[in-house]
């Protein structure tokens, strides 16, 4: 699960942090997000009579794992906020749900300090392009591989 700064969530399924924030990459950059493994992760999606998918729902689950870890401020928010007796909001209620949003969508501004990359090159890359220093690293790598398998070695041959 991906926190981004700015509160909205997304998700993907790979095999570690780096590998996440490659492919989270497609979104934007997951350096200064907050990470976190789920497990038992489910969703339901809806086919619509246009061949769309609707969201549906999230199972319990995860549903839980969202508030917990992803909006602790809003989930402790919404156990306590004023209610009718019909168990809806007040105005008061509502107004303190939207406050704790707002702390949400500021709470991971200025916390995580982005990587910077391995190399000069690399360094000039992140700059232009605003992208993860594990990709930028990928990227790099990979082409100083293809470079040195095309690049002759200097001994005899035999």
């Amino acid at each position: 699960m991906c926190r981004w700064p700015n509160g909205d969530v997304a998700f993907v399924s790979a095999s570690n942090k780096e590998d996440a924030v490659v492919m989270l990459d497609e979104l934007g950059n997951a350096e200064l997000a907050e990470l976190r493994q789920i497990r038992d992760f489910m969703v339901d999606f809806r086919l619509t009579d246009d061949g769309e998918l609707d969201f549906h729902a999230f199972g319990e689950s995860v549903l839980d794992d969202i508030w917990e870890r992803a909006y602790p401020l809003l989930a402790q928010t919404r156990l306590t906020a004023a209610t009718d007796d019909a168990g809806e909001l007040t105005l008061a209620g509502q107004e303190t749900i939207r406050e704790a949003v707002r702390a949400e969508r500021q709470r991971l501004h200025g916390k995580r300090k982005r990587r910077l990359v391995d190399t000069e090159l690399g360094k000039s890359i992140q700059s232009q392009l605003d992208a993860p220093a594990v990709l930028v690293n990928r990227y790099v790598k990979q082409a100083a591989s293809e470079v040195l398998k095309k690049t002759p070695t200097g001994g005899r041959k035999n």
